[in-house]
Order: C-alpha cells, then structure tokens, then sequence
C-alpha cells in the first residue's frame, strides 16, 4: 500500500506566506512529505473557469489549469506521481453540488457528452504538452448522485433532451474516460464516490456502471468518520465491493479532526477527550493531536489488511490564515450563497496545527509506518 496527499489549495496558499515546522525547524510541504513521509503521489483538483465574469477568484484554491500546471510540476520535481482529480464544475463539487459550468449551461444532453469527452481530452492534451506524466486520472469527484448536474444527475429520470439518471451519467463517464486512455493510454481511470460505510447503495451503483458499460480502472472512495460511520462499516463495504467488482480501491479522501472547532486560540490539552468523531461512538478517537495519529494508525492498519492500494490524506497543509477561506466572495454568489467572511473550517483537520508546527500524525502517515504493519 502506498501513500498520497491532496495539495491543491497550496498554489493559492503561498501568497499568504504559510510557515510550516517540524521539530521546530522550518520546512517546505512538498519536499517534506516526499522525503519525510515517503508519500509517492499527489492528487490535484481541476475546475474548469474559477472565475466571476469580473474575473475575481472563487477562492479555495483557484484551481484552474494554470494552477494545476504549476503544481504538477512541483510534485514531480520532488520525485512524486501525478493523480488529476476533473471535477467538471467551475467550483467544488460533492454529492450535494455538482454545478455545470458556465460556458456549458442550455446544452443539449448530445453535446453535453460531445463537450465533456472534448474538454478532457483538450485538457490533457494541454498537460501533455508540458511534460507533465499523470499516473491517474479522477474522472468526476464524488459523484454519488452524478455530475454536471442536470445532465448527469442521478436522481432524475433519464431525458434524451436533457440526460439525467445514470443513463446519462454513464454516458459522461463513458466519455471521459474515453478520451483519458486517447491522451494517457497508461494512466488508470478511477470513479469517486463517497458513502464509502454504506455497501447497498455502493452495490447498486457499480453494478448500474456494469450494465451501462462504463470502462474504468480503479474505485475511489472518501473516508470521514464523522459522515461515513465506523471502522466497521468501512470495512464491510470496501471487502465486498473490491470482491465483486474486482477493481482495486483508492481511499483519495481521509481526514481527522485534532481540535473540536475552527478556532486559532484552540489549546490541544483543553479538549473533551471523551468525545467520539462519530455520534453514535463508533469512533472513539478523541478531537486532540494524539487521537489524530491513533485515528490515523488505525485507519493504515485498516486499509492495509483490506488490500486498498492508495491511501490519501486531503489537504493536510490547508493551516488557519486570516482571509483564507473556502470560498471568497465570487465563489460564495457562484453557489448561490449570502456572501460572508471566507472560513476555512478544515484547519482544525489538518496535519499541521494552526501555528503550522507539524503533528504528531506526520510520524504515522508514514510509508515507513505502513511497511511495519503485519
């Protein structure tokens, strides 16, 4: 089993001048988990146009092509592996929002599928172009209930007009991963989902992509206690489905809290211990650094027992900085919300605390640790 990290918010990050420590000296992210962790791959995230039309960033990292550029180049200059993560939205996208982009609204479903296999294969070719090897290649993010929302959007019946059902999401799919294996014959094509504790509805989605002969590599699943459920139901549903479909399993998105809130003046030793990340306590690991790493162990341990062959940690870098939120004010109107000051309430979930010194589950998201387990 190998180890991954999500950087995509760095690129934007930096022009806030993040320190990051370990034992109290200073280091760069990209060398550290290269060298110190041993990770061999970083997964990067793509939307299409991140902009307004006065052309102010959505924020959360910005991540156009240029930005993703900038980053693969970062990783592989660090002896690391690429994984592209389309997210076919100009913003974030997960099983509750998956936002058209702009430029492809009042299309028909016919040229929603001619689009999509273009964009991704002129993308690539983009990438391609700048040298830049990809090792994987996400094909939607977590599309439980499907992308490009109506187009591919599950919970619709299927429309030849507008598509929608997995009739339709199929079809996306099936083109984008069509057009992957034309630019990238030898990276491996992955679908995300989530819900990754819950095996009747995992079931019954892979086997709808069977039967509309959608062609792909590698499952992808997200992790988060708090929304997931237990270790059990984990288990259960990633040893059944790796089974059935025989399709190795990347874990693409982990993370856990090591604070109870989003707050800089958070003091690790104040933490209620007692309390589990998930409600009905099946996850007894409290909210503080060291129940990070255990959660972080465990999860290793876990994943490695169950034979999952990648295992991510999302955006371990992304610390607390004033004015560094998930969404500026451009991105916030883009999904149709009340503007309000940026928050980024993934600080407390981080590898580094919100001084940026590093935790203590740098020491145990680990190749080193994961060859020592048995």
């Amino acid at each position: 089993m190998k180890l991954g990290v999500d950087l995509s918010v760095m690129d934007e990050l930096q022009s806030l001048n993040p320190q990051y420590t370990y034992q109290g000296k200073p280091i760069e992210p990209f060398s550290f988990f290269a060298k110190h962790s041993g990770v061999s791959m970083v997964r990067l995230r793509l939307w299409n146009d991140p902009y307004d039309e006065q052309g102010r960033p959505y924020g959360g990292g910005t991540n156009d092509l240029p930005c993703f550029i900038r980053l693969a180049k970062k990783a592989i200059a660090n002896g690391m592996e690429v994984m592209l993560d389309f997210h076919y939205s100009d913003f974030w996208v997960d099983p509750a929002r998956q936002l058209c982009p702009k430029a492809w609204r009042n299309k028909t479903f016919d040229e929603m599928v001619q689009l999509l296999g273009d964009y991704t294969r002129d993308t690539l070719l983009t990438i391609k172009k700048e040298g830049i090897d990809l090792a994987a290649i996400q094909v939607g993010n977590e599309i439980t209930h499907g992308a490009v929302w109506p187009y591919g959007e599950t919970l619709n019946a299927f429309d030849p007009k507008i598509g929608g059902g997995f009739e339709g999401l199929c079809a996306l799919l099936k083109a984008g991963c069509a057009a992957c294996k034309e630019v990238y014959p030898n990276a491996k094509t992955l679908i995300h989902l989530e819900h990754s504790g819950s095996h009747e509805m995992q079931d019954g989605y892979f086997m709808l992509l069977e039967k509309f002969g959608v062609d792909y590599d590698l499952i992808g699943e997200s992790y988060y206690p708090f929304w997931h459920g237990g270790f059990p139901d984990f288990e259960d549903n990633i040893s059944k489905i790796s089974k059935k479909f025989k399709k190795p399993i990347w874990v693409v998105e982990a993370g856990y809290e090591f604070a109870g809130c989003p707050n800089p003046d958070y003091v690790d030793e104040k933490a209620d211990a007692s309390i589990p990340t998930d409600i009905l306590g099946n996850v007894p690991f409290p909210h503080t650094k060291q129940g990070q790493a255990d959660y972080l162990a465990k999860l290793l341990e876990v994943c490695k027992k169950l034979g999952v062959e990648m295992v991510f940690y999302w955006e371990p870098t992304w610390i607390y900085l004033p004015n560094n939120g998930w969404a500026d004010e451009a991105g916030q109107l883009y999904c149709g919300l009340k503007p309000e000051p940026p928050v980024n309430d993934w600080d407390r979930q981080c590898l580094f605390g919100f001084d940026g010194s590093a935790n203590p589950g740098v020491d145990v998201f680990t190749q080193k640790f994961v060859d020592s387990i048995k």
